[in-house]
């Protein structure tokens, strides 16, 4: 079917059922970033790929509401679609609870599948409605129509051993009820995939490079229970048992969860779905924040120690990629970078002595005006070959690994033939913000709204933004994007920590034109304690030339030369042993003083 038939279709049932208005989010049951095949019910019925964004459908109205990521791409994939693009977080853009409330009036009726909603958000909902507008929470729609919808995943599960994850799950049981304790709490319910896989030592594939798998947890004072597939957990479940874990089917939580009576239950309703805190009404709840969101962000030294190793070897092959495309004789196109960049990431974890998984999202290789769709994804349709006498000669390269080390991220933008004034201007721009964020020495108890400026302020005095966050929270062989942590002007509002990875992105986004990026990632470390109080600073851990192409020192001053030049310096300390001669003098080269 066509996106106008699918909307035709569901349309049809909403008026079968009395539905006057339906809402469906990207989530899956766990609220998850990513989410499996199965659960792609909001990009199966709009046409919309990217992986934020929610469908507001009505009897004569579709829109689809999605941030700056994908206003270029969200567009054109709707175009002829009946849809209309809402561009979240522009002037004089509602939210969708705010557009369903005011859109929807007394008597009528809202639906959403409960499981894919979080409890938050059908709160949020809730009260901003009529008491009168009736709430249908337990029906998929799409899923009514999507005949050839894919099943539920269920890769197999295997163990992260302790010399990787730095503490057994017993240490992590015991942090989890101490923090239950404090706040009189006696079960704990978790739904989050990246919390449980962290929490147990597991890790799986059910969401494409996230080493994640399906599950739901409950603890309490005495008892330590998973759900999971059984099948797909049966490498583990002998660990699981000598670990005291009690190992049930996925299949049966809900209904295990409706016996739960009496318990002071600690939900996260921002991380579980209406659905189970509507199945826990024979319980007082507490909503805070799962305690493993905090204890998972704050890596510890082992884990620190494998993640340098590991963007020792990730720096390295995104270098090679940089001299092949400089130096190199190879033609390539989107696709042809990204295959050969994931090979290169096995051949240099290889060399460095650490274990390569996978990749840690799609990589966005994006050619001159591709790359000015922030999550722009090659398809056979859109790629664009390599070509240097092109007019925006740029290529535009956002990647990542998952290794037994670690989780890696990292963007360069490559300036592979002559350029503009005004583009080489903006990518000057974006590596002085980048490298004076690097560099940041602040207070403890600072947040990332308290730190975003120094990275925008560049840009800002240009009169230039983008529509995104600074940098995000980073898990360890799990999920790319974690919280709390993250930089950003309004919405950075959690302290930086000790030991939290949150990578430094800025960047410039011109459709039609150009796209740059520039990424590395920090982990926040203690520098110098004296009568005002604890300072804080950052430890780089990405090793991989900027290139000095798009650089015009005309826009730097003496201390952005200075943090340029030291920065490559790192870079060739901690590549050089691993390059051969002939390489080792193109990357002093790429990393001269300016």
């Amino acid at each position: 079917m066509t996106t106008i038939e699918k909307l035709a279709a569901v349309r049809a049932l909403m008026r079968q059922r009395g539905v006057d208005m339906l809402l469906v989010p990207s989530d899956d049951h766990h609220q998850s970033e990513y989410v499996a095949p199965h659960f792609k019910a909001r990009a199966w019925l709009s046409g919309f790929t990217g992986s934020a964004g929610t469908l507001i459908l009505t009897a004569d109205t579709a829109k689809l509401f999605t941030d700056g990521r994908y206003y270029i791409q969200a567009a054109r994939q709707i175009e002829g679609s009946g849809i209309d693009l809402m561009k979240s977080g522009s002037e004089g853009v509602p939210t969708p609870e705010e557009y369903i409330a005011a859109n929807l009036k007394g008597g009528q009726t809202l639906a959403y599948d409960g499981r894919c909603v979080s409890c938050k958000l059908a709160d949020d909902i809730a009260k901003k409605l009529p008491e009168s507008v009736k709430i249908v929470s337990d029906v998929d729609f799409p899923g009514l129509i999507w005949n050839d919808r894919p099943g539920l995943p269920g890769t197999k599960l295997w163990a992260l051993d302790v010399k990787y994850a730095g503490k057994s799950h017993a240490e992590k049981l015991s942090d989890v009820r101490a923090a239950l304790a404090e706040k009189k709490c006696t079960a704990f319910v978790m739904s989050s995939l990246n919390d449980i896989a962290w929490f147990y030592n597991l890790r799986g594939n059910d969401v494409s490079t996230t080493q994640t798998f399906l599950s739901y947890c409950i603890v309490t004072e005495t008892s330590d229970t998973l759900y999971a597939d059984r099948s797909a957990a049966a490498d583990v479940a002998e660990q699981l048992k000598t670990n005291g874990v009690t190992l049930r089917d996925y299949g049966v939580f809900y209904a295990d969860l409706a016996e739960i009576k009496g318990e002071t239950v600690l939900i996260d309703k921002s991380a579980v779905n209406a659905a189970i805190v509507n199945l826990l009404s024979g319980c007082k709840t507490v909503d805070a924040k799962n305690p493993t969101l905090l204890m998972k962000a704050k890596k510890n030294e082992i884990e620190l120690e494998n993640l340098r190793r590991c963007h020792i070897a990730d720096g390295l092959a995104v270098t090679k990629l940089m001299l092949e495309l400089k130096y190199g004789e190879r033609e390539f196109d989107e696709l042809s970078v990204a295959e050969y960049l994931k090979n290169l990431r096995r051949e240099c974890a290889e060399r460095v002595g650490v274990h390569f998984i996978d990749v840690s999202f799609g990589t966005i290789a994006a050619f001159g005006a591709n790359a000015a769709m922030m999550h722009y994804s090659a398809s056979k349709d859109s790629n664009a070959k390599i070509d240097r006498t092109a007019p925006v000669p740029m290529l535009l390269v956002d990647s990542g690994g998952q290794y037994l080390e670690g989780t890696t991220d990292i963007t360069r933008t490559f300036v592979l033939g002559g350029i503009s004034d005004e583009i080489r201007k903006h990518y000057t721009l974006t590596a002085m913000g980048m490298l004076r964020l690097a560099r940041a020495q602040f207070l403890e108890g600072a947040t990332g709204i308290a730190l975003d400026v120094l990275c925008r302020q560049p840009l800002w005095e240009a009169g230039i933004d983008y529509r995104c966050g600074t940098g995000h929270g980073v898990g360890y062989c799990l999920s790319v994007h974690e919280g709390p942590n993250r930089f950003h002007w309004k919405n950075g509002s959690a302290k930086l920590e000790v030991g939290m990875i949150t990578t430094d992105e800025p960047g410039v986004y011109e459709e039609n034109s150009h796209g740059i990026r520039i990424e590395n990632e920090l982990v926040t470390q203690k520098s110098v304690h004296n009568e005002y109080g604890q300072f804080l600073c950052f430890e780089n851990l990405t090793f991989c030339p900027i290139d000095l192409d798009g650089i015009d020192t005309a826009y730097m001053d003496r201390s952005d030369i200075r943090r340029l030049n030291d920065y490559h310096a790192q870079v060739r300390e901690v590549l050089s042993p691993y390059l051969c001669p002939g390489d080792r003098e193109k990357l002093a080269y790429l990393t001269r003083e300016v």
